[in-house]
C-alpha cells in the first residue's frame, strides 16, 4: 500500500508539471510523514549525499564537458559533410544523412538533446526545401536523436556501471549493435517515405570530395575511438577517459577546427556546470526515492510478481519492455537508472539477462523521449520547425515502430547485445 501511495503521489506531482527531482523528493517526504517517520527525515540529507558520492560518478561531468566542447568546436559541419558523402546520393538520401549525422554526432557528444538540436538546425531547412513534410522531418530527427544514450560514450551507461558493478567497457560495446539497428531501421523509413512521395535523389559526390570530407571529419570521429579503445585496453578508467576526452576535445576544437575560442569557453564551462549539477541533483533525489522504495520491500514485491507471471527469460524481457516503455513516458534516463537499476538488475540476473536488461532499459527510455506526454526531443524538433506537436503524431507509429522493433529483437535475442563484448572477450 505504501509503494502504491508513493507512485501515485509521484505521478500526481509530474502531472502538475513539477520537475522530476522535486516530485521524487516531495512524494518521499509525504510518505514518511504519513507513516509517522517524521523524525527520520534527516536521513534524506544523508541519502542525497551518498547518491552521488562515487568515484565513477566523476566521469559524468567530464563527459558532459567533453560533449559541449565538441559541440561548440566546429565539428557539426565536418560530420555532416562526411555523412552526406556516404549516403547523400541514395533515394531518401537527405533523410539518411540526417540519421547518420545524428548517429555520428551522438557517438561524439553522447547527448540526445545536443544531437537533435545540431542535426535539426542543419538538416531541417534542407529537407524542407527538397519536399520532406515538416512533421515527418521533426519526427525522424527526434527519433534519431534518441541514439545519444545508446551509442557510447553514454552518461547513462556510466551510471549503470556504478550501480551494478558491470564494466563500463562492456556496456559501451553492448550499445553499438542496438544503436546501429535503430539507425538502420530509421534509414529504411526515410527511404520508404522518399519513394512514396517521389523525393528526387541528390547527385553523387565525387570520390575526391568524399575522401576530403572524411579527412576533415576524422579528428571528430577519433574521439569515441580513443575513449572506448583506451577503456577496453585498460590504459585508463572511465573517469580518466572523461578527462582525456575533455583535453582532446579542447585541442581539436581550438587548434584543428578552430571553432572554439576563449570567449566561447566561458559559455561552454557554464553550460557544462549547469548540466552536471542538474544530473547530479536528479541522481541524488532518485537515490532518496529508491531508498524509500527499498525500505518498503519494492524489490521483493517485484521479484514475487515476476516469478508468478514470467516463467522464462523471453516472457520476463517482454514484461520489462512494457514496464520500461510505460515509465519512459514520464521519467528521463537518469531517474530511471537510479530508481530501478538497483531493484531490477538482480532480478534480471536470476533470469540470466541482468546485463542485456540494462541496455533494453536505455532503449525503452529512448522511446520515451519521443512519446507524449513528455516527449522532450519531439517537442524540441516541433518547436524548431514552428509546427504543433500534435501534427507529428501521424508519423509516430513509423518511427516508434523502428525503435520498438529494435528493443523487441534485442529482448528476444539478447545475444545481439552481448555479441561485441563476447567477440572481444571482455564479457
Amino acid at each position: 500500500m505504501t509503494i502504491a501511495f508513493t507512485f501515485i503521489l509521484f505521478l500526481t506531482f509530474i502531472v502538475l508539471t513539477l520537475p522530476i527531482a522535486f516530485s521524487m523528493e516531495l512524494s518521499t517526504v509525504a510518505v514518511m510523514l504519513a507513516n509517522g517517520q517524521g523524525s527520520a527525515l534527516i536521513t534524506i540529507l544523508t541519502k542525497l549525499f551518498t547518491g552521488c558520492n562515487s568515484t565513477s560518478m566523476l566521469a559524468i561531468p567530464f563527459f558532459i564537458l567533453a560533449g559541449s566542447l565538441m559541440e561548440e568546436g566546429g565539428i557539426s559541419d565536418k560530420i555532416l559533410e562526411f555523412a552526406n558523402g556516404m549516403v547523400g546520393h541514395l533515394r531518401g538520401g537527405l533523410a539518411m544523412v540526417a540519421v547518420l549525422y545524428s548517429t555520428l554526432f551522438s557517438a561524439v557528444t553522447g547527448s540526445a538533446v545536443a544531437a537533435t538540436t545540431a542535426v535539426g538546425a542543419t538538416m531541417m531547412p534542407a529537407m524542407n526545401k527538397k519536399g520532406y513534410d515538416k512533421p515527418f522531418t521533426a519526427a525522424l530527427i527526434a527519433s534519431a536523436g534518441t541514439l545519444g544514450p545508446i551509442i557510447p560514450p553514454s552518461v547513462s551507461m556510466i551510471m549503470i556501471s556504478s550501480m551494478t558493478g558491470e564494466s563500463v567497457a562492456n556496456l559501451f560495446l553492448a550499445g553499438f549493435v542496438p544503436g546501429f539497428m535503430i539507425a538502420g531501421f530509421l534509414m529504411v523509413i526515410g527511404w520508404l517515405y522518399a519513394k512514396k512521395n517521389h523525393i528526387p535523389k541528390e547527385p553523387r559526390q565525387p570520390a575526391k570530395e568524399a575522401a576530403k570530407a572524411f579527412g576533415n571529419a576524422v579528428w571528430a570521429l577519433l574521439s569515441p575511438v580513443i575513449i572506448i579503445g583506451g577503456i577496453l585496453s585498460g590504459l585508463f578508467t572511465a573517469t580518466e577517459a572523461g578527462m582525456i576526452s575533455c583535453v582532446y576535445s579542447m585541442i581539436v576544437g581550438m587548434f584543428v577546427y578552430r571553432g572554439l575560442t576563449l570567449k566561447k569557453l566561458v559559455g561552454v564551462f557554464k553550460k557544462s556546470v549547469l548540466g552536471s549539477a542538474q544530473i547530479m541533483f536528479l541522481v541524488s533525489m532518485a537515490n532518496v526515492f529508491a531508498w524509500i522504495l527499498t525500505r518498503n520491500s519494492f524489490g521483493s514485491i517485484c521479484a514475487g510478481l515476476l516469478k508468478n507471471i514470467a516463467h522464462e527469460r523471453v516472457g520476463f524481457m517482454l514484461i520489462m519492455i512494457l514496464f520500461f516503455l510505460f515509465l519512459g513516458c514520464f521519467l528521463e534516463g537518469a531517474a530511471m537508472c537510479t530508481i530501478f537499476v538497483p531493484v531490477l538488475y538482480p532480478i534480471g540476473c536470476v533470469y540470466g539477462v541482468g546485463f542485456p536488461l540494462m541496455i533494453i532499459m536505455l532503449m525503452c527510455v529512448a522511446l520515451g523521449q519521443i512519446t507524449p506526454p513528455v516527449g522532450v526531443l519531439l517537442s524540441v524538433t516541433s518547436e524548431m520547425q514552428g509546427i504543433k506537436l500534435t501534427s507529428t503524431f501521424r508519423y509516430l507509429p513509423a518511427v516508434l515502430g523502428a525503435l520498438l522493433l529494435a528493443a523487441l529483437l534485442c529482448g528476444i535475442f539478447p545475444q545481439l547485445i552481448t555479441f561485441l563484448p563476447r567477440l572481444l572477450g571482455t564479457l
